[in-house]
């Protein structure tokens, strides 16, 4: 039988998240450890009825209620998230079967690759080599097996095999941006340079970062890119736009000292602010746009501001913070938990709905100290929780991955759209409330300082 899902957890509750010395005595609470993990363990289990065996390995269905669907090895939908998943529930839990679930599915995608040069489309962070590479190296980090190290340098070596060399950098075909391009990328690159020591990723993440200077586009109100030259308007946001490739040249700065990514950088947020509305919104897309406001990470305040946060950092000037403060505090008067907006539609993952708005005030919270971050992340959450399905003794999601096709409904497994991403939000409070770190960091998302 199918039933809604009627668990919801109280803001109360979920202050103890962080005020753990203040609620460690409350044993009896309704909000234990064993919540989260449950809730986590109980979106496994819908995963695992999307599992299956292929030629060269395991891996997992996009939507798993469809008999057409298929696997997908982008970071965005498919596999690759999945596995990061179980490397967190194994983290969280000590159970060896998620460990070898996460295995099987790297092994997957280590069998799939091929040595050979691949389409700009093929490449990115969300979509191609650089989200594999993320991936492989989650992997060996957990299992210290040399294999995935391998693995994940061979896809340094296939991204520079695939760039296209400029006078000044390199590129992959001609996006620029977070999901598809040489921003993701580039993030990716330092990822690794850092993780894995790679002097090569580090060369090539310079490179990329220059040829981004290269192209951008100048105007009287600063510095910007769109996702691609051929692209008729602008996307200024974080995952398609200006704000993602600014947000990669500001955390080139910070790694390289060299003042001309800063410049560029803070140049990028003034036309930022050139094109927002009063309450720090940018419009989804220019020109035509001028009236729609998206609301989460994709185009929204929760990837945007990951921008105005690095340049904090960078120049520890303090009205970078009020700008991230003031955009969050309109967003909460929107009341987004109780109706939907023309930006904020029947989506509850981590790219466009209720798990990245309640993670973003997490993470805001983290910086700022205010509690009504939290409660807001406390909100969220519930939403969250109230919008699955249990059947039987798993848990889903069904919801609308795209806002121009709101009645195309379906569950996802995948980290940006679907149950892995959900579940990497329950281990990450599971994690705080235990006073540790979540293991997975996406490389697009800043650490607090």
């Amino acid at each position: 039988m199918v039933v809604k899902h009627n668990l919801k957890i109280g803001i109360a509750a979920i202050l103890c998240i962080v005020c753990f010395d203040a609620c460690s005595n409350q044993k009896n609470d309704a909000f234990t450890n064993e919540d989260w993990l449950s809730l986590a363990i109980k979106t496994e289990k819908y995963i695992q009825q999307s599992k299956y065996h292929s030629d060269v390995g395991v891996t997992w269905r996009v939507m798993p209620d469809s008999i057409d669907s298929k696997g997908d090895n982008s970071l965005y939908s498919g596999s690759p998230g999945i596995v990061l998943f179980y490397l967190e529930l194994h983290k969280a839990s000590a159970n060896p079967f998620y460990l070898e679930e996460a295995k099987l599915g790297a092994d997957y995608l280590i069998n799939t690759l091929h040595d050979s040069i691949y389409l700009p489309n093929e490449v990115g962070l969300y979509t191609g080599l650089a989200g594999l590479g993320f991936t492989f190296t989650e992997v060996y980090k957990s299992t210290n097996d040399h294999k995935y190290h391998e693995a994940a340098i061979d896809i340094v070596n296939l991204l520079e095999l695939s760039a296209i060399q400029s006078e000044n950098g390199i590129h992959w075909g001609f996006m620029t941006d977070i999901v598809y391009g040489s921003s993701g990328i580039g993030l990716f690159l330092q990822y690794i340079a850092e993780e894995l020591k790679s002097s090569q990723a580090d060369s090539l993440s310079i490179l990329v970062a220059n040829e981004l200077l290269e192209i951008a586009i100048e105007s009287p109100s600063g510095l910007r890119w769109k996702m691609s030259p051929y692209y008729d308007r602008f996307m200024d946001n974080f995952s398609h736009g200006t704000s993602g490739v600014a947000y990669f040249l500001s955390q080139t700065y910070l790694k390289t000292k060299n003042q001309k990514y800063l410049d560029a950088a803070i140049s990028a947020a003034e036309l930022l602010d050139s094109v927002s509305n009063d309450k720090g919104y940018i419009p989804h897309h220019l020109p035509g746009g001028e009236d729609l406001y998206y609301l989460n990470w994709c185009h929204g305040p929760a990837g945007t501001s990951r921008l105005f946060y690095s340049l904090y950092v960078a120049t520890k000037d303090e009205d970078w913070l009020n700008k991230m403060k003031q955009t969050a505090d309109h967003l909460m008067e929107e009341g987004i938990h109780e109706h939907q907006t023309d930006g904020y539609w029947n989506n509850v993952g981590k790219c466009c709905g209720a798990a990245g708005v309640a993670e973003y005030y997490f993470w805001l919270y983290t910086i700022t100290g205010n509690m009504e971050y939290l409660e807001y992340s406390a909100t969220m959450t519930d939403q969250l929780i109230m919008s699955s399905t249990e059947v039987d003794d798993y848990l889903k999601w069904t919801h609308a991955e795209n806002r121009s096709s709101p009645g195309n409904v379906a569950a996802q497994t995948g980290l940006m759209q679907g149950s892995a991403g959900i579940g990497l939000w329950f281990l990450h409070l599971y994690a705080h409330i235990n006073q540790s770190k979540n293991l997975i960091t996406l490389p697009d998302k800043p650490q607090v300082k």
